[in-house]
């Protein structure tokens, strides 16, 4: 840590530096707990959402391709950019296909999760509070944006086993 440096101020780039690490890893932890579960397991439905493991995946890695990652280019980008709301949180599952290979979900994921990571500055850059206005969620910043992208697929993909 800085000597010079308030304690806060090193607490947050802790967090960050954790965040980042926490992002980097997910996909693998995902595939690795994915891997878990027998084949069939992947296509049955689960929990409220009444989606299965499988769809699940394709989900997450729609939303990071289509909404977390662009609009994290904008806010790096643009001053304070307008981002487009979607219709609903399941815009995505009218073109979800049950036949393509997890592996293929799985790799879209982890390549778009790469440019996400190679977006992201470094924790002391003072990029992580650009923001950007979302009409759901107000004024948020870079690092709240990288925050939902780690949350939002640990809210779909917990460990299902039971």
């Amino acid at each position: 840590m800085n000597k010079n440096s308030p304690p806060v101020f090193d607490q947050l780039l802790d967090y960050r530096r954790q965040l980042l690490v926490r992002l980097e890893r997910q996909p693998a932890q995902v595939a690795a707990m994915l891997a878990g579960f027998p084949e069939p397991d992947w296509f049955r439905l689960r929990g409220a959402d009444g989606r299965s493991l499988h769809q699940l995946a394709a989900h997450a890695r729609d939303l990071e391709q289509m909404a977390y990652l662009p609009r994290l280019l904008r806010i790096l980008n643009e001053d304070r950019p307008a981002l487009e709301p979607f219709p609903s949180h399941d815009w995505t599952d009218g073109d979800y296909d049950p036949a393509e290979p997890l592996t293929h979900i799985l790799a879209g994921w982890s390549q778009a999760r790469a440019e996400v990571l190679d977006l992201l500055p470094a924790p002391n850059h003072a990029a992580w509070s650009r923001t950007g206005f979302h009409p759901p969620s107000g004024q948020r910043t870079l690092q709240w944006w990288a925050e939902r992208t780690y949350n939002h697929v640990r809210q779909h993909l917990p460990d299902r086993r039971a």
